[in-house]
């Protein structure tokens, strides 16, 4: 077998990133791919650093674009990579552009594809994430299911062979990071004190590109922040700064409560930052999951979520911005209540270990 894992952006490489490391232990050929999707450092290139990864062994650099101009690309790239290399599987992981774009280019080629983070399902086909995960489920030869709930979901497609539920590699890159730097550290960098602080991002097109759902945010984090004795930290994503300039709504941001992190952290201090939060507002799927193991609640700036396990275990709540008030809901709910059961803590300690164990006995 001759693997090559084909990521293209940060939540790729954080999830990826201990499998990848685990697979350079292994004596069979690999190969590190890049896409490109995410080319700016402070998303994507200092996870490298983070994570201490090789540098890929090639990047297609495909850049930004439109879906249907990014997945082209990539499916383009990822096939003439596969038939001058010799790959005879890839590794993809979720539910980006690359992964799709990747994972079309290896049906097409009859190479196997292996989907770690199969079987989530958000049911609103309006995300695009949504059609990427559902079509390359239906494309892959092996899946690695996070959850029981994730495998249920493939059993009612139809999809029953090759499935596998191995836990949320996160957990792995989450206890990586742990260690690297003491909490503490990071809430004096800040001038923090703990559970005294609200964490916030906010990133996917659903809010950034519709300038009412993007002032609801802004509104309700100012609203937060003046009623409120504790502090916002908003981690600012590339293109949400690019929008909040665009609909003049930046300035709506300097208030003395809030802090902007611009650029956003890195994940080694996110993980800190969401640990000691009172509570995390965002609009990312690997928030939900990383709040939720963290025993940190969540309030999620969606109408939907293919993480439903955060929403039935007690970590997290969706929240509908044409009718929800965020601080009305942090005053007058039990969102603040930090027990729940961990819907990833399974039999499994290490799943990107086990990843590979299975992936030796499935191609031997």
């Amino acid at each position: 077998m001759k693997y090559a894992v084909i990521v293209g952006t940060r939540p790729e490489i954080i999830k990826m990133a201990v499998l990848i490391k685990e697979l350079k232990k292994c004596s069979f050929p690999h190969l590190f791919i890049h896409s490109g999707q995410h080319y700016d450092y402070h998303m994507d290139g200092v996870m490298l650093k983070t994570f201490q990864l090789p540098e890929p062994d090639f990047n297609f650099n495909v850049g930004s674009g439109s879906h249907s101009v990014v997945t082209s690309e990539i499916m383009k790239k990822t096939e003439g990579l596969i038939l001058r290399e010799g790959i005879t599987a890839i590794i993809v992981h979720g539910d980006t552009n690359t992964t799709l774009g990747a994972s079309l280019a290896a049906a097409k080629l009859n190479v196997p594809v292996i989907h770690v983070e199969a079987g989530l399902r958000s049911y609103d086909k309006a995300m695009p994430e949504e059609i990427n995960r559902i079509i390359v489920d239906h494309l892959s030869t092996v899946l690695f299911a996070p959850t029981r709930e994730a495998q249920d979901n493939l059993k009612n497609e139809g999809i029953t062979k090759g499935v596998y539920v191995v836990g949320q590699t996160l957990v792995d890159s989450i206890q990586e990071v742990s260690t690297q730097i003491d909490t503490k550290n990071i809430l004096n960098k800040y001038n923090l004190k703990a559970k005294e602080y609200v964490f916030v991002t906010c990133h996917r097109q659903e809010n950034t590109d519709n300038e009412n759902r993007l002032r609801s945010i802004i509104d309700n984090l100012n609203e937060l922040s003046e009623i409120n004795q504790h502090r916002v930290i908003f981690s600012l994503h590339p293109r949400t700064k690019e929008r909040l300039k665009e609909f003049n709504l930046y300035s709506k941001l300097l208030n003395s409560k809030i802090t902007i992190l611009d650029p956003p952290v890195n994940f080694t201090e996110s993980i800190h930052l969401q640990k000691e939060a009172q509570v995390i507002l965002t609009d990312s799927g690997g928030l939900q999951e990383e709040a939720c193991i963290l025993k940190t609640p969540c309030l999620t700036l969606r109408d939907s979520t293919e993480r439903p396990e955060t929403i039935n275990c007690g970590a997290n709540r969706l929240v509908n911005l044409e009718k929800d008030n965020i601080p009305n809901i942090i005053r007058n709910s039990n969102v603040l209540k930090r027990e729940w059961p961990n819907p990833y803590a399974i039999d499994i300690d290490a799943p990107s270990k086990r990843i590979v164990e299975i992936l030796n006995e499935f191609f031997s």
